[in-house]
């Protein structure tokens, strides 16, 4: 059996609701003029809803692994990461020249603490994630001999579905566990009457038993927990 879409999660809902007539009124696509506004919500409860169960099964919400680049400028010491990482994972390597830059094992703080005038000049061999502002931070500011040497690495990014063909992450029992949770949540949303908290709260319930129960789809890395500690790569710590 495929693996359901967002698509297929906003056509749960909207039939649910009555805004879709039998499988021939099915959306091919989340644009449409006159359901516009609905198709966005169900969009929006499906992501909370993602993160409603498995906060509920007290698992790990899973991630897709994506990959970026830094380049290495003069008297810059810090730089600007994906703003949708949520692990970095070490080492950036710089393919032309055989280069690593490894994590630092006592973190930001610890880079801070052998060189306190910021005075380390050269090629940086560690890094690691200023918490003030999740930039990563090298333990030597490059010169114009390093200049534009180009880092490559790879990251866990935030889990949010929003392309018709985006996957959901857990399998098709879950699935038809949660569209009850979504329509609920729907509903909710709307501030309806007809939100049932019991029909939800069992919908959810359900939902997380079945996911803790079944093994996840291959092809997602598991978010790490956001740090307290020093050698954390969150961005942001807890």
């Amino acid at each position: 059996m495929a693996n359901k879409t967002l698509l297929d999660a906003v056509n749960e809902i909207l039939r649910k609701k009555g805004l879709i007539a039998g499988d021939a009124a099915l959306l091919s696509s989340l644009t449409d003029s006159a359901r516009q506004a609905s198709i966005d919500l169900a969009i929006q409860v499906v992501n909370e809803g993602i993160d409603e169960v498995y906060s509920t099964a007290s698992i790990s919400l899973p991630n897709q692994m994506s990959s970026s680049t830094i380049t290495l400028a003069t008297n810059t010491r810090d730089y600007v990461l994906p703003t949708d990482l949520v692990r970095l994972r070490f080492p950036l390597i710089d393919r032309s020249n055989t280069q690593f830059i490894m994590e630092y094992a006592n973190g930001y703080e610890g880079i801070l603490l052998v060189d306190p005038q910021q005075v380390f000049t050269g090629l940086p061999h560690f890094g690691a994630i200023r918490q003030t502002d999740g930039h990563l931070f090298v333990d030597r500011i490059p010169t114009i001999n390093e200049n534009g040497r180009v880092y490559n690495f790879v990251y866990d990014k935030d889990t949010e579905l929003t392309a018709a063909s985006d996957i959901v992450p857990f399998n098709n029992a879950v699935f038809r566990a949660m569209v009850p949770a979504w329509t609920q949540m729907w509903e909710r949303e709307k501030r309806t009457q007809a939100f049932d908290a019991a029909t939800f709260k069992a919908s959810i319930g359900r939902a997380a038993r079945l996911l803790t129960q079944k093994p996840m789809r291959e092809g997602y890395n598991p978010r790490m927990g956001v740090g307290i500690y020093p050698e954390s790569t969150d961005p942001i710590p807890g």
